[in-house]
């Protein structure tokens, strides 16, 4: 069995992604698949070492692809300041017919890509018509990988960027114009992404007062920047697991927040839509399942 197994490491794991765009689609896949109940995946299994820390198990089986994997990630939001990535993880693929460990890959590109991916996925299906504006909240690793996808999406789109710190900010990505204040920022936007750091308690300032009628507003950080109030103003709430978000907020997390009215892929399979939507993707084990599938077909081509 230890000779089959494989070690692929974030900068080939990075080598082999596809791109940005094919990434989009397959996000996009993995949340139909979901819907469609082709996807085994039950809710995180976590524990929290330390305050707002987590260390989570994620497994999935993808039907369709037979693929079966499990990221085991840590998320600790105070390792920047030591120096260390906030998020750290591998991913485990086993064989699907018989269960032994086929390779081991670094989680962290994956775990990037594949949220700003569907993201993207969520853009190109619930953004307003002809969208030009995004505005990023929060410009670390996350917040330049979704300018990344935003840009592939929208070359010619503009992208406003905030951060507490301004240098990343100004850093984020070619082009974007930054905003000290984050109000300012979000004004008028046509596409808000959110990625802050993960905490119990948040500030969530950003309310229904901050946010036009049309407009797609996608909180990857659970509710850092993003209120009760201003989801419950939303036409339109979806997130890409509802059993999943259920259990947070039965854990302090999403204070207020209302009942999603369906899943992301429920939503992508159905045509739903809306002026103003809000979709909470927490991050689901199908998606790094499958990224991690098409990284090691990759590998053996």
């Amino acid at each position: 069995m230890t000779e089959r197994l494989r070690f692929v490491d974030r900068q080939t794991v990075a080598s082999l992604l596809p791109p940005i765009l094919e990434q989009v689609e397959l996000a996009g896949e993995v949340y139909r698949a979901m819907a469609r109940g082709e996807v085994e995946m039950p809710p995180k299994v976590g524990v929290h070492p330390r305050p707002d820390a987590f260390v989570h198990a994620m497994p999935a089986f993808l039907r369709e692809l037979d693929v079966v994997a499990m990221k085991w990630v840590a998320g600790y939001p105070d390792n920047p300041a030591y120096g260390l990535a906030a998020i750290n993880g591998v991913i485990v693929v086993n064989e699907a017919s018989t269960g032994v460990p086929l390779a081991v890959l670094d989680a962290a590109e994956i775990t990037a890509a594949r949220t700003a991916a569907a993201s993207g996925a969520c853009v190109q299906a619930f953004a307003p018509e002809g969208w030009g504006t995004a505005a990023v909240l929060g410009c670390g690793e996350q917040g330049r990988y979704h300018c990344e996808v935003l840009r592939a999406l929208n070359p010619e789109c503009e992208i406003r960027a905030h951060d507490p710190v301004v240098a990343r900010a100004r850093e984020v990505c070619e082009g974007a114009v930054v905003f000290d204040d984050p109000r300012a920022a979000v004004a008028g936007a046509d596409v808000i992404v959110t990625a802050g750091p993960i905490l119990r308690d948040p500030p969530s300032p950003l309310d229904e007062s901050w946010v036009e009628d049309d407009g797609l507003l996608l909180p990857i950080d659970f509710d850092f920047y993003v209120s009760a109030a201003a989801v419950a103003a939303c036409d339109l709430f979806l997130t890409d697991d509802v059993a999943q978000y259920v259990a947070y907020r039965e854990h302090g997390y999403f204070h207020g927040w209302p009942d999603p009215h369906a899943s992301a892929g429920e939503a992508l399979e159905q045509g739903l839509g809306g002026r103003r939507v809000v979709c909470a993707n927490l991050g689901v084990g199908a998606l790094d399942a499958a990224f991690a599938h098409t990284v090691l077909s990759r590998v053996t081509e």
